[in-house]
C-alpha cells in the first residue's frame, strides 16, 4: 500500500494497526521511489498461513489471500494463480489503487515462504529523492529483543532515524525479531568511492555502538544493492 507522507511516525502508526488486524508476522515501511509513481512511504504487512494436510498449492494460496481479500472488499475471482510447481507458485490481486481512509492498496501477493530478507531492494535517500551512482549503500541486520512485531516497530525507530534508513524490514518468528534496515548515503563533493565507503562504514558502525540491540551484520558497498549474499 502507499501512504501519502513525509511523517515516518504517521506511517508506522498505519502498520501498528495492520500488524493487529491481521495478526502479521512481517512489516516493511520504505520510502517511496520518485520514479515509481507514489509519495511518501510504501507499506506491505505479512502473515503466515500454514498448508492444510493433502491440500494443493494453489488451494493454499487461495486461502493465504482470502482474510486480505475480505478486510479490503475485493473479489476474489480476480486473484491469480501465475508459474508452475517446478518453476514456482505465487498469487497475486492488482487492486487498481483500492482507496481506504488513510492508504491507498494497490497490490496482495500469496508466495510460497515469505520474503527472503537477503532479496536486493531499492531505496531512495532519506530526504525521499532518487540516488546517485557514487552513493554508498548499507544494510544493517539487527536482532530485536521481542518477539512482539508492534514492540519491534517501536524499538527501531532510533535506529532508523540514526541509520537515515529509507527501508525498515521486522520479521517474527520463534525467538526475537529480526530487522533488515537499508540506506542510501550520498558521497561528499569531491571525495572518491573508496573514501566515501570507508567514511559511511565508519558512521554506520559508530551509530551501531549505542543501539542497545544484537547487531546480526553489517555491508556497505558501492554496487547498486550488492545484497544478494548473505553478509559477512
Amino acid at each position: 500500500m502507499n501512504i501519502e507522507t513525509d511523517d515516518y511516525a504517521a506511517a508506522t502508526a498505519v502498520g501498528e494497526r495492520l500488524i493487529d488486524e491481521f495478526e502479521a508476522t512481517e512489516l516493511e515501511i520504505c520510502r517511496a521511489d520518485p520514479a515509481g509513481g507514489w509519495t511518501g512511504y510504501t507499506l506491505s504487512v505479512g502473515y503466515r498461513t500454514p498448508p492444510a494436510d493433502g491440500e494443493e498449492l494453489t488451494d493454499t494460496l487461495h486461502r493465504a489471500a482470502l482474510p486480505a481479500m475480505f478486510h479490503f472488499g475485493l473479489n476474489a475471482e480476480f486473484f491469480e494463480i501465475h508459474g508452475t510447481p517446478r518453476t514456482g507458485l505465487y498469487g497475486s490481486y492488482t487492486a487498481f489503487e483500492t482507496q481506504a481512509d488513510d492508504f491507498t492498496l494497490y497490490s496482495l501477493m500469496a508466495t510460497v515462504g515469505g520474503t527472503d530478507p537477503r532479496e536486493p531492494t531499492y531505496v531512495p535517500r532519506h530526504d525521499f529523492t532518487p540516488r546517485a551512482a557514487t552513493d554508498v549503500i548499507s544494510r544493517v541486520h539487527l536482532y530485536v529483543p521481542t518477539g512482539d512485531l508492534r514492540a519491534a516497530v517501536r524499538l527501531c525507530d532510533g535506529p532508523a532515524t540514526d541509520l537515515a534508513a529509507s527501508l525498515v524490514r521486522i520479521t517474527t518468528a520463534a525467538g526475537p525479531c529480526e530487522a533488515v534496515l537499508l540506506s542510501a548515503f550520498p558521497a561528499i563533493a569531491g571525495e572518491s568511492g573508496e573514501e566515501a565507503l570507508s567514511r559511511v562504514t565508519n558512521e554506520v558502525n559508530g551509530q551501531l555502538s549505542g543501539v542497545g540491540m544484537s547487531v546480526r551484520a553489517v555491508h556497505t558497498g558501492l554496487e547498486d544493492d550488492p545484497f544478494h549474499t548473505e553478509p559477512g
